[in-house]
């Protein structure tokens, strides 16, 4: 089969997954087991062999960020990697600093928070959503890509089913007072000025907060881009996303 100028043989094929590449690790003298998050099977590990020989052609399609089509033959076991064409690298993220050390930071952040071999094409799709928006963009812009991020995690925790209520107390169920508020992971979400008096691990949530993670939950991420703020306003934002990842992914 003919990709671009490359040409890639596929041995026996039991199965085909649309796939992004989260990782991947060296075994043996010449075999790599890739990290993948696909749309027919969530998250999976898979081995292919041969693939650090200097004549190897799958390696380059197996890169980390890439989005590819992986078939795969089971003989035995899982099965191993046979094949792979390209479908994007997400180049343009590659070539801007600071964006691509936040999406690697995403991928590490996703692979602690997926669990294995849980199919949902919700979360694949939020995932190459989000990969396709920041690779869109012409120029690096650190306050746009973190609008973006930060919007991606709190969509997957939603998604995961750690909804974060930000529109009452979880503990008493009284509408959010503005300025009086406070975030508590093991709640789920947002409570009250005299709640939070009543002890628990917990930390302030600016009312800029609550309304960028309001905005989150209600649009697509594509849309995420619309959303302007200034980048000192976003580092309230970025505490409550790491105390809730803390609390979720140990």
């Amino acid at each position: 089969m003919r990709v671009g100028k490359c040409i890639i043989f596929f041995k026996k094929v039991d199965y085909k997954y649309q796939a992004i590449v989260l990782g991947k690790y060296d075994v043996a003298e010449t075999d790599r087991i890739y990290v993948l998050y696909t749309r027919e099977a969530g998250k999976i590990r898979l081995p292919a062999h041969g693939v650090r020989k200097p004549q190897a052609k799958l390696a380059g399609n197996l890169e980390t960020l890439a989005h590819s089509e992986v078939f795969v033959a089971r003989a035995r076991g899982k099965g191993r990697i046979t094949g792979v064409i390209p479908v994007d690298f997400f180049a343009s993220i590659k070539e801007k600093i600071h964006t691509m050390e936040k999406v690697f930071w995403v991928l590490g952040i996703f692979d602690r928070l997926v669990t294995q071999e849980e199919k949902d094409e919700r979360i694949f799709e939020l995932l190459l959503g989000y990969l396709r928006a920041i690779d869109a963009a012409e120029v690096e812009d650190a306050t746009k890509t973190d609008i973006f991020t930060y919007g991606f995690i709190f969509k997957l925790l939603h998604l995961l089913g750690y909804g974060l209520e930000m529109s009452k107390c979880v503990a008493c169920g009284a509408m959010l007072k503005p300025g009086e508020n406070f975030f508590e992971s093991e709640r789920g979400g947002t409570v009250c000025a005299a709640c939070a008096a009543r002890g628990g691990k917990r930390v302030k949530i600016t009312d800029e907060a609550v309304k960028f993670i309001r905005l989150f939950l209600e649009n697509k991420i594509e849309n995420l881009g619309k959303i302007k703020a200034e980048e000192k306003k976003l580092s309230n934002l970025k505490l409550v996303a790491s105390e809730a990842i803390k609390w979720i992914a140990g």
